[in-house]
């Protein structure tokens, strides 16, 4: 009776945790498949870009300004099919996520990475590497922070060549990638529907 019970419930209790590892998990596009026309110099980069913006996580955007000095200019939340914004410290607001690849419409956001070394961040081993960037028209030689454990982007920084969206030269995103630190707001304007 036992081996009965077991086996009708044993397939539930699989799909639910395949559904979840799932729901973490669809939102990637490839993780080890090269996009036609990527750069084959920055593979690594592009499937830390992967794996860190198929799953749930978070990041804080600064604009850096000539003294060094951080201005945080949007926090973002990502968690399954939504995305969660805010514009310096203003109001939350919840909107459908969209997919961002490694590839745009003029070609590949990451271009010429090299490796630049090999390091820790705080306590972090990590790998930084210098890169072109290329979106939406903007052009930026950056630099990517990827922790050699998670092969999770952790920081990014911006230095734009000509034009920039915010209108500070250089910008820095942090990431947050541990999922017990990813948390939807509570308060979140819902611009699902807009």
């Amino acid at each position: 009776m036992r081996v009965g019970i077991v086996a009708l419930i044993l397939p539930v209790i699989l799909s639910v945790v395949s559904q979840s590892a799932a729901q973490e998990d669809r939102r990637s596009f490839g993780l080890l498949d090269r996009l036609p026309d990527e750069d084959p110099s920055c593979d690594f980069v592009n499937r830390s870009y992967e794996r860190t913006f198929g799953g749930n996580f978070a990041y804080r955007l600064y604009g850096v300004q000539p003294t060094g000095a951080f201005d945080l200019l949007e926090i973002r939340v990502f968690i399954g099919d939504f995305a969660y914004d805010r514009q310096g410290l203003g109001r939350w607001h919840l909107r459908h996520r969209g997919l961002r690849k490694t590839v745009d419409g003029t070609g590949a956001v990451f271009r010429h990475c090299s490796n630049a070394s090999d390091s820790l961040y705080g306590a972090v081993p990590v790998k930084v590497f210098q890169v072109d960037w290329a979106r939406n028209g903007y052009n930026a030689k950056s630099e990517v922070v990827i922790s050699t454990a998670t092969s999770k982007i952790i920081k990014t920084t911006r230095q734009f060549v000509g034009a920039t969206p915010t209108g500070f030269p250089v910008m820095t995103e942090i990431f947050e990638t541990k999922r017990d630190r990813i948390k939807a707001p509570s308060d979140a304007v819902d611009l699902r529907n807009e």
